[in-house]
This record gives C-alpha cells, sequence and structure tokens, in this order.
C-alpha cells in the first residue's frame, strides 16, 4: 500500500482506552510504513506520552468549536505536512478541523466515534456529519444503531464498524509478573483478587463497585479489590474506603502503564459501566485468560459473551454484580474455561493486525476516492 500521511487530532486531558488506542494506531500505522502527526492539548498526559513514543506532536489550546485561530493554526499543520488524512476523535475536533480541511482542500476527514451516545437531531450536527465528514467509524454496532437512532439524516453506508484490537502478545508470555506485582502491592499470594482499569468517574459505576465490595467479603472474605486509574472520583473513592472501613480489602494503584502485569495480577475484572464506549480492559484482559463480570451495555455484549467468558449483569445492580463476581470467583472451573475462551475470542476478533488492517483500507480508500 502507498504511504500515507495521517493527521490525528484529539483534544481529551485525561487518560483512557481512546488514547490507548490512538497510540497503538500511531505506532502500527509508522510500523506499516505510513507518516502520522498528532495535535493534542499541551501539558498533557496525551502530549507527555506521544513525545516520549517518539510521535510529531503539535500543542495546539483548544477552545470554541469554531475558533479562527485554531482552524488557522490546523490548516498550516495540513499544508506543511501535506496531510492526507484527517482522524478526529471528538465533535469539537470535527468542527474545527473539518474547517480547517475545507480550506486546505482535504477530503478525508474520518471522525472515530468512541462513545455510545446519540447525535442530536440539529442543524449543527447535520453540517458537521454530512458536510465536514467523509467516513465516519464506529467502535462497535452498538456505537453505529446509536448514532443512526436519533440522525435518519445520516447514511448508513457512511459508518464502518471497526472493533479495537491489541497486541496479544505481552498478555500470552512472563506469568510471574502477576505474581511479582501482587507482592509489590502487599497482596497475599491465594487471595481472590478482584480488579478495575479505567477512568475513576461516574460512568464506569464506581459508586456501585464501592456498594457491591461488603456483599462480596460477606461470601468471600479474603478478597481484595485493586483500582488501577485517576478520574474525577478518585478522591470520592478513597473517602468512601475509609468510611466502610475497607483499607485493608482495597487497594488504590492509580495511574499504571503496566497493564498486561495487572492483568496477570487480578482473579476478575470488572467494568459495571453506565455507558460505554469500547471497554479496551475487557479485551485486555480476556487476552491474560482472567473471566470478566461487566454490565449488559453499550458494545460489551458485542465483547463479553454471557456465560462463555464472563457474566453480564443489569446497570445500578451492585447486589447482581457483588453476586456474579462471588460467582465467578466460588467456581474456578468455570472461570478458568471463561479466561480460556476469551483468550481465544480476542485472537479471533480483536487483535492489533486485524484492526489495522481495517483502519488502512479505509484511509485509503477515502485518500483515493
Amino acid at each position: 500500500m502507498r504511504q500515507l500521511r495521517i493527521l490525528f487530532i484529539n483534544s481529551i486531558q485525561m487518560w483512557g482506552g481512546a488514547e490507548v488506542w490512538l497510540m497503538d494506531v500511531m505506532h502500527g500505522l509508522e510500523k506499516r510504513g505510513h507518516r502520522v502527526t498528532l495535535i493534542c492539548r499541551p501539558n498533557t498526559i496525551l502530549e507527555k506520552n506521544a513525545r516520549a513514543e517518539g510521535f510529531e506532536v503539535f500543542p495546539i489550546r483548544m477552545r470554541s468549536d469554531f475558533d479562527p485561530f485554531v482552524i488557522r493554526e490546523v490548516v498550516k499543520i495540513i499544508r506543511r505536512k501535506k496531510i492526507q488524512v484527517m482522524t478526529t476523535n471528538m465533535d469539537k475536533e470535527l468542527r474545527f478541523g473539518g474547517l480547517a480541511a475545507k480550506l486546505s482542500g482535504l477530503k478525508a476527514v474520518i471522525p472515530s466515534r468512541e462513545v455510545d451516545y446519540p447525535l442530536k437531531n440539529r442543524l449543527r450536527y447535520r453540517f458537521t456529519y454530512n458536510y465536514l465528514a467523509d467516513t465516519i467509524i464506529a467502535n462497535s454496532n452498538s456505537t453505529k444503531n446509536t448514532l443512526l437512532k436519533e440522525a435518519p439524516w445520516l447514511d448508513p453506508d457512511r459508518i464502518k464498524v471497526v472493533y479495537k484490537g491489541i497486541d496479544p502478545a505481552p498478555y500470552l508470555k512472563n506469568p510471574e509478573e502477576g505474581a511479582a506485582l501482587r507482592k509489590a502491592l502487599g497482596i497475599p499470594a491465594g487471595a481472590p483478587l478482584i480488579g478495575f482499569v479505567g477512568q475513576i468517574i461516574e460512568r464506569k459505576g464506581i459508586p456501585d463497585i464501592i456498594s457491591s465490595i461488603p456483599m462480596v467479603l460477606q461470601k468471600l472474605p479474603g478478597a481484595r479489590f485493586l483500582f488501577v486509574g485517576e478520574g474525577d472520583l478518585s478522591d470520592f473513592l478513597l473517602t468512601e474506603v475509609r468510611k466502610r472501613r475497607l483499607e485493608d480489602r482495597v487497594i488504590y494503584a492509580g495511574f499504571r502503564k503496566d497493564i498486561p502485569a495487572v492483568m496477570k495480577a487480578i482473579d476478575l475484572l470488572i467494568l459495571p459501566s453506565i455507558v460505554e464506549g469500547f471497554g479496551y480492559v475487557l479485551i485486555e484482559a480476556m487476552a491474560a485468560e482472567k473471566p470478566v463480570v461487566a454490565t449488559n451495555v453499550s458494545s460489551i455484549p458485542e465483547i463479553v459473551t454471557h456465560g462463555e467468558t464472563g457474566l453480564l449483569v443489569d446497570v445500578h445492580q451492585p447486589r447482581a454484580l457483588a453476586q456474579a463476581m462471588a460467582a465467578v470467583l466460588s467456581d474456578k472451573p468455570s472461570a478458568r474455561a471463561f479466561g480460556e475462551t476469551g483468550r481465544e475470542t480476542v485472537l479471533k476478533k480483536f487483535t492489533i493486525d486485524k484492526m489495522l488492517s481495517q483502519i488502512e483500507a479505509i484511509f485509503a480508500e477515502s485518500a483515493y476516492a
């Protein structure tokens, strides 16, 4: 395939699944011979990590959606780097980036929809998605269906579903990393360890997890809970842990980069989201042969098959969540079977090579149409 010059724009200030995906995609496309450039906000974790990985980064202070200064700066970058494809993450980026593309004569503007929220049936959204965007990438069929639900004016054929993918290799080897991490965190070797990995925010169901912990401990007194991530509810989490006197059962590890080691250390991953983008951590846990308990929302049922790779529960049901966690951890043969099937699923459907090939084809089709 001919080399493409690709511009990614991301305005998020926190670090989450979309940013992990972005770094993986940029690395993968570079390895396939393409040239990638990133525009992001200055002084963010994304800027720091992207620079550390050697990517070309242009930090821009992104204010209003149609800020003429921002549009002018993006136009300069498009022309200087001779960009052929632009891909955006949020509607804000699509608006100022799309206008900059129009002014630069760039046709291939491809937004990636990461969260299961509908478009509003308003002129502003019609303009954004019908005039500024070319092809649209959705991370699941659920996200695609949600997009179309309130937007009958959007052509379904313009939306391409591309599941997220990971490099499974780090999760398939060095199982001793899990034991080493447990020891470093002071977690007993035989204690059932339930892990949450992600942003510590309302949307991820953090209050429901906290409410479920005492119920799990009634059935599994030796269990431990490991939280990995940062977010608006970090202080709330720590306060609730102290209030409920769970300091010896809950470990808050904050932001960590060694996610493969985390997945090898835990016995079960939980993700009780209220609404979800893709649930990147689900395939990471599954690659490490770990069972999962999650909510039956958004893209999650497309990743986790109830009764085969884990258990699904309804949203805002701490008791059901606790019962599912206890059920999985109390039945080791089933937990092992869930993990084995989960790994098989990842290797078949959710590898980075499969994802990159689909993205590369979409980018090329749009750039050379």
